[in-house]
């Protein structure tokens, strides 16, 4: 077992213990809704969950998704080399795929790779984002061992008049981004559409330098959101979505012809992602809500080359189209004061096609699931189940329930434990020279207890997590295909802290990680043991200014524990000033004292670059 330093675990205490004089920062109650599908606030629910609004976004400044999902407890990214390269994201340690995305409550990502593209979620598009830990799969299936993270796009909250926005920015690396939005509405019905338009020469994404391996990787953007609210009367509501992300990154690969000949060339990857989505809201009597949804996600990706060495024969770029329909009922219904049940059914389909020849192109999983909330007093209690039948694996049952008990006014003690499964991906199964058939589906038992508190001066809390997770799939770079070992074990300790001094906000959080493969008791790749955030930020008169430090420890590349990726601090910040209603301009610096990291490496080409430091300069006018 790996022992823990007191470093992180010390900041995290300290801070903890702030000034008793201080008061939160957060004034406002904070409600989610996709830790139990329902309306809730933050405060009492049951599950560990982070949420950043489009205030703290705004304050951050983030330059992606990534950016900005990375200050949250339990976040850990791997990204092969500057902006668009392929991102993979661990939550508690978890794989990859263990997480699942949601758009507006709508499931998204690639059937093929098993998780979604988060490059292509620009961060100007998004009102807010909700990050729940520990296993969901009792509410949302296949995917949710590890959490579920819900992004909420863009909305208009006013009631009357129509609001345009423009924001002009420009940064090192050749970056520049044009933001252009129009809001308005009135009591019935309100719409936002926004159009994002991103460019950046970007880094060498690997070390190699040889033949045309030693150019900048660029990448550009264009994304657009649309989102409308219909209210049709005082009990019936509409709802609909439509996003889109297209974006062309390059990268540094070498080519395989016929014979596995190797050949010199610059490939590039043009993606688009897309999610529609219609909902309806009806209050068929006064405790009862049937919510109906039908959406469709599709992630589709073309490789091509800029440059081919003459002569390769046999060398083709391939393309990935996938697409995701769901459809979704949910019953919700108020038993008294303190009794929530609900009750649910949902179908997801998932299609792929391909140049390349996958063993099945489609795979369906029909669900039902049902929960139930109580409140008595002092004791809170979530108990929910769902029974998945997929058509490829057969049928899988999965629980969860959790206890809450409020031992003193500010002090609340909770216990969880969830079930959780996995269906392998159609790569791990079917990708030509890769996949193994002989998959099966991933299992888990997570369990966690937390100790919360909300003081006067600020807000504090401490978990603990063990997740078990049975027959785990992972890439194994000694074989370049998929692993089913026997199980792993994902334990560790999470702790988060919230205060203000001398009318500073500031935020910290840490986390403690054991991820072992139980058969060799080796470390699972890329899972560093330690990480820790702290951020700070304030706001006076027209200025405002943050500044955040972000430290991540050691770990592995290699499932042989013997190629270690070394730890990194990253600190940035940014500062604001606002002329006056109509006029701000921000400026953000990332990774200001220019650190080099690592957090892959490549077969064949080196290690993955970091991108340096970065400053890009916005401005935003939002008029009258």
């Amino acid at each position: 077992m790996k022992k823990f330093t007191s470093l992180t675990l010390g900041s995290a205490l300290i801070l903890a213990a702030a000034d008793a004089s201080a008061q939160t920062h957060n004034g406002m109650e904070t409600t989610i809704v996709t830790a139990t599908r329902t309306e809730q606030s933050i405060a009492d629910s049951l599950a560990p969950v982070t949420v950043f609004e489009r205030a703290d976004i705004e304050r951050i400044q983030p330059v992606d998704l990534q950016e900005l999902l990375s200050r949250a407890v339990g976040v850990t990214f791997v990204r092969n080399g500057g902006r668009g390269a392929n991102t993979s994201l661990f939550l508690r340690g978890n794989q990859s795929n263990h997480t699942l995305v949601l758009i507006d409550g709508v499931r998204i990502g690639s059937a093929t790779l098993g998780s979604p593209s988060l490059t292509n979620l620009p961060p100007e598009l998004i009102e807010r984002v909700e990050i729940v830990r520990g296993s969901r799969s009792s509410l949302y299936g296949s995917e949710a061992i590890g959490g579920v993270i819900n992004i909420i796009t863009r909305k208009y909250h006013d009631t009357d008049g129509v609001k345009p926005l423009l924001q002009l920015g420009i940064g090192t690396q050749g970056s520049s981004k044009v933001l252009a939005a129009v809001s308005g509405g009135n009591k019935q019905s309100q719409f936002n559409l926004s159009a994002l338009q991103e460019n950046t020469d970007g880094v060498d994404n690997t070390e190699g330098k040889s033949g045309v391996h030693g150019d900048k990787d660029g990448f550009e953007q264009t994304a657009y959101n649309l989102t409308l609210s219909h209210k049709i009367n005082e009990r019936a509501s509409l709802f609909a979505l439509y996003q889109t992300s297209s974006s062309e990154s390059d990268y540094d690969n070498n080519c395989y012809g016929t014979g596995f000949v190797k050949y010199s060339c610059s490939p590039y990857s043009n993606s688009e992602v897309s999610v529609a989505n219609v909902r309806g809201e009806f209050q068929l009597l006064q405790n009862w809500l049937l919510t109906l949804s039908a959406g469709e996600s599709k992630d589709q990706s073309q490789i091509d080359f800029h440059y081919i060495e003459p002569g390769a024969i046999g060398v083709s770029g391939d393309n990935f189209d996938t697409t995701r329909n769901i459809y979704s009922v949910q019953n919700d219904w108020l038993l008294g004061k303190n009794h929530v049940l609900t009750l649910g059914y949902e179908r997801l389909l998932d299609e792929v096609n391909s140049n390349l020849n996958y063993g099945e192109d489609s795979r369906a999983n029909k669900a039902v699931f049902a929960q139930w909330q109580a409140n008595f007093g002092i004791v809170d209690l979530t108990i929910g189940g769902r029974n998945d039948d997929n058509e490829q694996f057969g049928t899988y049952d999965t629980g969860n329930a959790s206890i809450g008990i409020q031992v003193a006014e500010p002090v609340k003690i909770i216990a969880t434990y969830g079930e959780g499964f996995n269906a392998p991906t159609f790569n791990d199964l079917y990708y030509p020279f890769y996949g193994v058939a002989s998959l099966e589906p991933e299992t888990s038992e997570n369990r966690e207890l937390e100790l919360r508190v909300d003081q006067g001066w600020g807000a504090w809390s401490i978990s603990y997590f063990n997740n078990d997770v049975d027959k785990l799939i992972q890439y194994n770079p000694a074989t370049f295909g998929p692993d089913q070992i026997k199980g792993a074990e994902l334990k560790g300790l999470e702790l988060s802290a919230s205060t203000s001094v001398y009318n500073w906000n500031i935020d910290a959080n840490a986390t403690l990680l054991d991820a072992t493969d139980t058969s060799t008791g080796k470390d699972l790749r890329r899972r560093a043991s330690e990480q820790f955030n702290l951020d700070a930020d304030r706001q006076w008169q027209h200025w405002g200014a943050s500044a955040s430090v972000r430290f991540v420890g050691k770990r592995y590349e290699d499932t042989a524990n013997k190629d270690e990726l070394g730890s990194y601090t990253l600190v940035d910040t940014a500062v604001s000033y606002r002329f006056n209603e109509q006029v701000k301009v921000n400026l953000a610096l990332k990774n200001i004292f220019d650190r080099e990291y690592v957090t892959a490496r490549s077969f064949s080409l080196g290690d993955y670059q970091s991108i340096g430091r970065e400053a890009m300069l916005s401005i935003t006018y939002t008029p009258k």
